[in-house]
């Protein structure tokens, strides 16, 4: 059951300036396939409270309550049987858009502004998620992060692989199938640690993707190695630096894959075909699509651009909005289309140098 406390509805109001609660915008975190409902009610709670805060020193109470009553009856009919982490909510006068996105982040709130779904989706800040491989000459530990900690993958010393090839041969291999299964669309940054600065070199002969694993380098005066929740928690504070390589490996990826779509009738067209993937937008564009979206002249061949994302998300693809500049060459948006696993090859074995690894 969906409430509202009631300790703020007497609240003087101090200066009423608007009259009219035209658009709304949230984004909402819910996930009940493994959330428990009492959790998810509390959210969406908070949610009430909030617009309703934000709501109380500019506009009456009856508009106030209109909007509650309709976000309640919005929350009602939400699909509970969802597997998606985060719900949008639009609504600009009498129409309202609800979409299941599949990414998790902090919530959003727009109100009584220009807005789009692109702006709440830019506004939504994703939750860090990379796999940490910590490697030395006893064993190998795999670690994924997400949901803000860190969970044991797998753990395995070369000596206890038995197979036809090398102990460490075998280990690298087993390691590289399980990120096959964990992070098959490559869209969270693998990590390496190793005293041994060979280790990471020797692993990506057999990993076939390697411009999305970096190197992690710890400088330190000591001789005991770091703890795993230390390299989580540096990989954390430099996560926009580590998000911006991660998405520049996955275009080389895409390209080396034919999987690349770029400029803006390329993509357009691929939305229109019902290509899914991730969708990279630089924030510069962004904001040209919302002034376009502002203007009378282009709003209609902007719109179409705009409807064809909001499908894209609907059926549980990822937008990132990128820093401005990163997509220059690429007219300032690129689709990474989703690879037909039926067809996908690996190349377990490459050769690289020493110097072209893990810039």
């Amino acid at each position: 059951m969906i409430t509202l406390s009631d300790t703020k509805t007497n609240k003087p109001v101090l200066e009423e300036i608007n009259t009219v609660i035209s658009s709304l915008g949230l984004v909402i975190p819910f996930q009940p396939s493994l959330v428990d409902l009492k959790t998810i009610h509390g959210n969406l709670n908070y949610t009430l409270e909030l617009v309703q805060a934000k709501l109380e020193c500019n506009y009456q109470q009856k508009h106030i309550k209109t909007v509650i009553d309709g976000l309640k009856k919005i929350f009602s009919k939400l699909n509970y049987n969802s597997h998606r982490e985060s719900v949008a909510i639009i609504i600009k006068g009498e129409d309202e858009k609800i979409i299941y996105l599949n990414y998790s982040g902090k919530p959003v709130l727009f109100m009584n502004d220009t807005f789009s779904l692109l702006d709440l989706v830019a506004n939504s800040v994703k939750n860090p998620e990379f796999q940490l491989l910590v490697l030395s000459n006893e064993r190998a530990q795999l670690y994924e992060y997400f949901n803000n900690s860190l969970h044991k993958v797998f753990e395995q010393t070369p000596e206890l692989c038995t197979d036809i090839n090398s102990g460490t041969e075998c280990l690298f291999l087993r390691i590289t199938n399980i990120l096959k299964l964990i992070n098959k669309r490559n869209d969270k940054p693998i990590f390496i640690f190793s005293q041994d600065q060979q280790q990471p070199n020797k692993f990506c002969e057999y990993f076939p993707y390697r411009e999305i694993v970096f190197k992690l380098r710890i400088s330190s005066g000591e001789d005991v190695p770091p703890t795993i929740n230390f390299l989580a928690e540096k990989i954390n504070q430099q996560w926009d630096h580590w998000q911006a390589k991660l998405i520049r490996g996955q275009i080389a990826i895409a390209k080396k894959n034919l999987t690349l779509f770029s400029h803006l009738n390329s993509v357009t067209k691929a939305l229109k075909h019902n290509k899914d993937g991730l969708l990279l937008i630089d924030r510069l564009m962004k904001d040209e699509i919302h002034k376009s979206l502002e203007d009378e002249t282009s709003f209609l061949s902007t719109q179409k651009i705009t409807d064809e994302i909001e499908k894209f998300l609907a059926r549980g693809n990822r937008i990132e909005i990128t820093e401005a500049g990163l997509l220059e060459t690429f007219g300032g948006i690129a689709l990474i289309k989703e690879k037909d696993e039926k067809f996908e090859s690996y190349r377990l074995m490459r050769n690289y140098k020493e110097e072209d690894f893990l810039i």
